[in-house]
């Protein structure tokens, strides 16, 4: 038998060769463009050893294990070597079971020879290891890495008798996650991206062992059923798995049926999430610049936008110092649960639906018109930097909007709440140029009305050509590319005339004013959180004790960029009671492994009395939530027509009735 698996591992060497090429390709990018020298725990753990997990790295296994395991049978079968080796002194169950082993040994090696590497890198900073290395979290990586490898190699290899057919069959199992994870809020342990989420307990990495026992007992039964339909399959030469016409017809049915059901599926997505309104006949309209299509049904407001756009479109033109203004494709029958805009280059799709007033639809395609300018005018340069100036691509649109269409009420509200937001959860620049982190801690709706702020701040500072010279500039030929995020944006300041340290005085400042003459009554806080389970109705209740805001929430940082309020301001603070919201709202973080794209599914809670204190309680279904851990923002709507106000992100723990 070991032989066996070992001649089985030589003949998978041209794989391995393939895999491994890859790995040091990877390694030889990182090499060129990083400082390795310079590589801790945490910045390799970065992505990977988050919370939740990743999707992208979880798909790179999937396909590593999907063509190790194609690469076993079908081949052996086509080209009948596997009649040699059955004529060899051992099992067919030996057979098989060697080529899986040594299969999956292969994956093991691949792995293995990652984490050594990175365990390498690590090592030549001596901080990394000699300060802080988590073992425990390196090493439950390592092995549960290698138990996710043997589940997807088996479902590889019992799809692999069916040859595309199981591809497809794979694909609709894919898009069937998908649908869960939007209908449901999560697909839960049946999805095989949920092996790969991450939890802690203190610094221990807590592995989904549910979801892994279920997965590993699933894919030994795939391995009999594998077994049992490969040993009953003969090779080509033998008469074996050259199907009867009948049974081709039924495979090339069954090919072309789950074919039409991904593309049904996609199509779906496409026409309900970002694309055109279905069942309609387009119009369209044309002005000099823009081409609007939309159906018969939105005449009146496609009539007044268009009768707008020319004089917005060069209203903003002047703002932004454009010589040459773009012209665009607009799409207004578009449908979308995730924005009210969205612009790809030259191209626009708007949801009409997304707002009543016929001049906040106006304002949006001004501020979509905006992205176009950003990617235009930087020959898309931004998008290189996109974590770190995705505050600013937001927030400019939405500064040139509000000056194109003013809204000022709308305006006023929002700069309000982000005050708010700004000083209670001590956002700093830093913070806002590092998306990702940000999304981890803070509400990313508030990208848009921090990023006006600042924008405006910059304009206060450096003039209102500074808008339009930091694009450009962000795209001039002897740029400096990769730079860090702090480095790009003092060094793109500094290239258009103004200090970047300047315009985040002027916006602490701003933001401070803005905060000290918000009514805080308006904005209450969330305390004494308790969070259960009740698995009789399937649901997971969070309460919170509503309170006034208090002295220690106006408190900020001591720093320059965050000034400490003045004794005014904490006295106004200590005396004020609240008002009571409009309407409240939990809002559950989707888990990072699903591979639908969405939005964070919400909740609306309700107000209960016990006597002279007031707690609301929200009731969040059990699909919502993977495991017993979970991502939480709690929020209301400060007055009637105002945006939601989100506290940070918290994290939470949903035990049953009885659990320690």
């Amino acid at each position: 038998m070991t032989r066996l698996i070992a001649k089985e591992f030589r003949q998978l060497m041209p794989i391995g060769a393939l895999w491994l090429a890859v790995l040091l390709l990877g390694y030889t990018m990182q090499f060129f463009t990083e400082r390795i020298d310079e590589e801790t725990f945490s910045s390799w753990c970065e992505g990977y050893c988050d919370y939740a997990g990743n999707t992208a790295v979880a798909f790179f296994s999937v396909l590593l294990a999907l063509v190790t395991a194609y690469s076993l049978f079908p081949r052996e079968h086509d080209d009948a070597t596997i009649d040699f080796l059955r004529s060899l002194p051992v099992s067919r169950r030996a057979l098989f079971l060697s080529k899986v082993i040594a299969a999956w040994l292969l994956l093991v090696a691949i792995n293995l020879l990652s984490y050594l590497i990175d365990a390498l890198l690590l090592a030549s900073n001596p901080e990394s290891i000699g300060g802080v290395f988590y073992s425990q979290v390196w090493l439950t990586l390592l092995w549960r890495d290698c138990l996710f490898a043997f589940i997807v190699l088996s479902h590889g290899v019992f799809l692999s008798w069916f040859r595309t057919l199981g591809l497809v069959i794979y694909a609709v199992y894919l898009l069937g996650l998908m649908w869960a994870e939007s209908a449901l809020g999560s697909s839960g342990v049946w999805s095989i991206f949920s092996l790969l989420s991450n939890e802690y307990q203190g610094s221990d990495l807590v592995v989904n062992s549910r979801a892994l026992f279920i997965h590993t007992i699933v894919a030994f039964v795939l391995l009999v059923l594998a077994y049992r339909l490969w040993d009953r399959t003969e090779s080509s030469n033998a008469g074996g798995k050259d199907f009867s016409k009948a049974s081709k017809v039924l495979q090339l049915v069954l090919s072309f049926f789950g074919f039409l059901v991904v593309v049904a599926v996609l199509v779906n997505q496409v026409g309900v999430g970002t694309g055109t309104a279905q069942g309609d006949d387009q119009k369209v309209i044309a002005t000099e610049h823009y081409r609007f299509f939309y159906t018969d049904s939105q005449s009146d407001v496609v009539e007044y936008i268009a009768s707008h756009a020319e004089s917005d479109l060069a209203m903003l033109g002047e703002l932004l110092n454009v010589e040459a203004l773009p012209s665009m494709r607009v799409d207004l029958s578009a449908q979308s649960e995730h924005a009210a805009g969205l612009a790809k280059w030259k191209k626009i799709l708007m949801d009409l639906n997304a707002f009543d007033s016929d001049v906040s639809q106006r304002r949006v395609l001004s501020h979509e018109t905006t992205h176009v300018m950003q990617a235009v005018e930087s020959d898309r340069a931004m998008a290189e930097y996109y974590s770190a100036t995705k505050f600013f691509i937001e927030g400019m649109a939405q500064y040139t909007s509000f000056e194109v269409v003013p809204e000022e009420g709308r305006r006023r509200s929002n700069w309000e709440l982000a005050s708010v937001s700004w000083k209670r959860q001590r956002i700093q620049f830093g913070d806002l140029i590092n998306d990702n982190l940000f999304a981890e801690r803070f509400d990313q709706e508030l990208h848009y009305s921090l990023g006006d702020l600042w924008t405006k701040a910059m304009v206060d500072t450096c003039g209102v050509d500074s808008l339009g010279d930091f694009i450009r500039a962000t795209g001039r030929k002897d740029a400096v590319k990769d730079l860090p995020a702090g480095i790009f944006w003092r060094d793109t300041t500094r290239e258009i005339g103004c200090d970047l340290d300047t315009v985040n005085i002027t916006w602490s400042a701003q933001m401070q004013s803005l905060y000290d003459s918000v009514d805080i009554a308006d904005y209450p806080e969330f305390s004494d959180i308790v969070i259960s389970r009740d698995s009789a109705t399937d649901q997971i209740s969070i309460t919170a004790k509503l309170v006034p805001a208090t002295v220690s929430s106006a408190l900020s940082r001591t720093d320059d960029d965050n000034p400490q309020p003045d004794a005014a301001s904490i006295n106004r603070t200590a005396e004020t009671s609240f008002q009571m919201p409009d309407r409240f709202i939990v809002r559950i973080g989707r888990i990072a492994t699903q591979i639908s794209a969405g939005v964070d599914p919400v909740y609306r809670g309700q107000i209960k009395e016990a006597g002279e204190e007031q707690y609301v309680e929200f009731l969040v279904p059990d699909s919502a939530v993977s495991g017993t851990r979970f991502r939480y923002q709690l929020g209301y709507t400060p007055s009637v027509d105002a945006r939601y106000y989100y506290e940070t992100w918290r994290r939470g723990t949903a035990l049953s009735a009885g659990e320690p």
